[in-house]
């Protein structure tokens, strides 16, 4: 995983409308979840949406 090392400048509201959007076009190809396929390909929104749970 890549670290984030800067503090992002998305706000809350537009990560999750980021996530949403991912998971809508996210395709199940092999047993990985989508939460951990988006952990991995965006991180620093990731590291946004973990932080306002």
């Amino acid at each position: 995983m890549k670290r984030v090392s800067e503090k992002p400048e998305i706000s809350p509201k537009e990560a999750e409308i980021h996530y949403q959007s991912s998971k809508e076009n996210y395709t199940i190809e092999s047993a990985e979840s989508h939460l951990a396929y988006y952990r991995e390909k965006h991180p620093i929104y990731y590291a946004v949406l973990l932080q306002n749970v």
